[in-house]
């Protein structure tokens, strides 16, 4: 099957999200609890299963593990740098940041496992593991500066240690160390469930995809788009070829950066004084993007 008929499963399953919203089907009230259940249930569910019989040893995902801290390292950097330079303002320029570093992991998820297969799924857990506490923290830490706010380590140790990604991704950290895996039982039990989080992961996505404001294009909503899909993910390439990772590795983290930034990013912005209106506007955008981008980079290193 070719890289486009690939990613077509996935546009369709968010093109179903946007129709079940629009015409109603599933009233709008209905699907903060729908997110809620992927957020808080399904994700940890697939990270645990995920996370808990990969191979974590350093040798194994030592280099893939630091291609993706350097990559959010540098596009961080040069959203902030290049975002003062320019005279962004803070609140605009934390939005850049966050959509730059950010990213969706229901739609990476779904994409490793068309395009890769389990070996996929377990990347983007790895991925999930190394990075959700580091983008986590860094990220409210430069949106209480930029935004004028303010926040202490007890807030922001309780904002991290909350998260259900971070549980989820630790919870398999832990169950791997310790005992090598899961039990048959466990196993076949976060399987099931984590399979759900892909499918309805998807449609959430679909259902957030406003029409209305793909029709607004500013200047700020292009250029937060220029950063994710396409530099942030030339970055992790150039990185990934210097360390030598394989195929699959490369792959493993295109899925990382080309997708769309992450929804909870919204929430963030507007409950820290970001520009929620941007990145609104920067995620319907992107959502498109990627489904051009994904095949495009795959493409490059297949």
């Amino acid at each position: 099957m070719s890289l486009a008929l690939t990613i077509l499963p996935i546009a369709l399953a968010i093109a179903l999200g946007w129709a079940a919203r629009a015409s109603g089907l599933i009233k709008a009230d209905l699907w903060p609890g729908i997110e809620a259940l992927s957020f808080k249930l399904l994700i940890p569910a697939i990270l645990i299963h995920s996370i808990a019989t990969t191979d974590l040893s350093p040798s194994r995902i030592g280099g893939f593990a630091a291609a993706l801290l350097l990559t959010i390292l540098i596009g961080g950097l040069v959203v902030l740098v290049g975002g003062r330079l320019l005279r962004v303002p803070g609140p605009t320029r934390s939005t850049y940041f966050q959509g730059t570093i950010r990213y969706n992991g229901f739609i990476g998820l779904a994409a490793a496992d068309l395009l890769i297969g389990p070996a996929g799924l377990s990347l983007i857990a790895v991925s999930m593991a190394v990075l959700i506490p580091v983008i986590n923290v860094v990220t409210i830490i430069v949106m209480a500066v930029l935004c004028g706010g303010s926040t202490g380590p007890r807030r922001l140790l309780r904002s991290v240690a909350t998260n259900p990604l971070v549980i989820g991704s630790c919870g398999g950290v832990a169950v791997n160390l310790l005992f090598g895996g899961l039990p048959v039982w466990l196993d076949e039990a976060t399987q099931i469930v984590g399979r759900a989080a892909l499918g309805v992961g998807l449609l959430a996505v679909g259902a957030g995809v406003s029409l209305k404001r793909m029709l607004h294009v500013s200047p700020r909503v292009v250029a937060a788009c220029a950063m994710r899909p396409f530099m942030i993910t030339a970055i992790f390439l150039g990185l990934a070829m210097l360390l030598g990772l394989s195929e699959t590795e490369m792959l493993g983290g295109i899925l990382v950066f080309a997708v769309p930034a992450a929804t909870n990013g919204f929430i963030v912005a507007r409950m820290m004084g970001g520009d929620a209106a941007t990145y609104a506007d920067m995620l319907a955008w992107q959502t498109l993007l990627c489904l051009i981008a994904i095949p495009f980079y795959a493409a490059l290193v297949t």
